[in-house]
């Protein structure tokens, strides 16, 4: 009986003890199994918004929420500790003094309240005066030319005050050519010729620069490539807000255009890489609709959350390295990357001062379209460039993406700055252009910013 009872008891405990650690794996991991369950069934099309990137950069809404409920946890323990200190010494107290260690309550002094002596003051008001010579102003100016000097000089003060104010660099909303009449930033310059000659050439870098890195997991491996050599080659800093399992096709999990929106609030970045698509060739339901992926619905609405990015590093005046998807060789996403690509492209071309489009087929394929796990290196002979899930790279594949990235920089006092890889025009399968020929410095680094 007793023994029976034991493993009774054992199985008990051994239930709680599994119920206890599966409460523990979903609150510590529901992001990521939220993120697994998306990415795999694609049933949970919309569910309620998740914090972006940008809500853990510093100085955030966040940041300082968190900053704010430590602050208050600290100092009530410290009023605990203090309470269980004085405890500590009265309870010694007591012991060796008795009663007489409790201290005696003070009782308060009651005064009767004086009232004051009231007195009627009689207040005479004045006749009422008429306007025997009312002026109609035919200006604001005129009325402001008749006032008083007080005024007057508290005008002009407010007016040299608002003339020597910063302008605002800035727009509200992310727009292609910002008004200058609302106040926002000045029309975009006009893409001539000569400025898109010079603006495919080497994105000029120096010190001061900031680099912001965009993406999903395929970002994630290549984000410390880039970092690295983009310090050493360039003396730059790089931010990287890539995340694993994120896209555009599902902003009401993670909203990139907000996220970039919300990076340039915080800093001021010369240069935005983009690497993203790998997580979005999958349906949408829009506003209870389901459309398929591919179709005009479906492009529209994917196209217009690519133009916001892109117009988002314009208004700010800064360029954009846009990396094309390769190939895909997992099952479920064959072919599905050049219809990426396409409209990565065509809204790419839309902004040729600002932004290009890189693809990355010709560098990480053998026949420059096609899925390639092995490819034939001049100096290391065949090795894999992708895993084995048809998606991700190894070591070496994020080495050939990085090189192929920083051949799109050169260095702003350098003349002799490597020209930039071709960039794929905009057409419905993007392909390598001709290289774009090396232009001198001072256009280079006019449409550099």
């Amino acid at each position: 009986m007793s023994s029976t009872q034991d493993m009774e008891s054992q199985h008990t405990k051994a239930l709680l003890g599994i119920t206890f650690a599966s409460l523990l794996l979903v609150a510590v991991k529901g992001s990521a199994l939220l993120q697994y369950w998306q990415q795999t069934h694609h049933s949970l099309l919309e569910f309620g918004s998740l914090p972006s990137a940008s809500s853990y950069l510093p100085n955030t809404s966040l940041i300082k929420e968190w900053k704010r409920q430590w602050d208050n946890t600290q100092h009530y323990w410290s009023g605990v500790i203090d309470q269980s200190e004085s405890r500590m010494l009265l309870a010694g107290q007591l012991l060796l003094l008795g009663d007489e260690a409790i201290p005696q309550p003070k009782l308060p002094v009651v005064v009767a309240p004086v009232c004051p002596k009231q007195e009627v003051i009689t207040l005479a008001c004045p006749e009422p005066v008429a306007q025997t010579n009312p002026v109609a102003y035919e200006t604001p100016a005129a009325a402001m030319s008749n006032t008083s000097v007080t005024v007057t000089s508290v005008q002009t003060s407010i007016a040299t005050k608002t003339s020597t104010a910063a302008p605002i660099t800035e727009a509200a909303e992310p727009q292609a050519e910002p008004n200058p009449e609302s106040g926002a930033l000045e029309p975009l310059p006009e893409a001539t010729p000569e400025a898109i000659a010079a603006a495919q050439g080497p994105i000029l870098l120096d010190a001061d620069d900031r680099i912001l890195l965009v993406g999903d997991s395929l970002m994630q491996g290549l984000a410390p490539h880039l970092i690295t050599n983009l310090k050493r080659k360039y003396k730059v800093e790089s931010m990287d807000l890539s995340k694993h399992s994120t896209g555009l096709t599902y902003p009401a999990f993670f909203d990139w255009p907000a996220t970039v929106e919300d990076a340039f609030e915080l800093e001021d970045y010369s240069v935005v890489i983009v690497f993203l698509g790998a997580n979005d060739p999958w349906d949408m339901t829009i506003h209870g609709r389901y459309i398929r992926f591919g179709s005009e619905p479906w492009a529209a609405v994917y196209r217009e959350r690519v133009a916001r990015i892109i117009n988002t590093v314009a208004v700010h005046r800064a360029r954009l390295v846009w990396l094309g998807v390769p190939p895909l060789g997992r099952e479920d996403l064959l072919g599905k990357a050049p219809t990426l690509n396409a409209i990565y492209a065509e809204e790419t071309a839309k902004m040729p001062l600002f932004a290009r489009f890189v693809a990355t087929d010709p560098t990480l394929t053998a026949d420059g379209s096609s899925f390639t796990k092995f490819l034939e290196l001049p100096d290391r002979g065949s090795v894999m460039v992708r895993t084995d899930d048809g998606v991700h790279f190894t070591t070496q594949g994020h080495r050939l993406l990085a090189n192929l990235t920083l051949t799109q920089f050169g260095v702003a006092s350098d003349t002799t700055a490597p020209a930039a890889l071709p960039i794929a025009l905009p057409t419905t399968t993007p392909a390598a252009a001709e290289p774009a020929s090396a232009t001198d410095d001072t256009n280079n680094k006019i449409t550099q910013r």
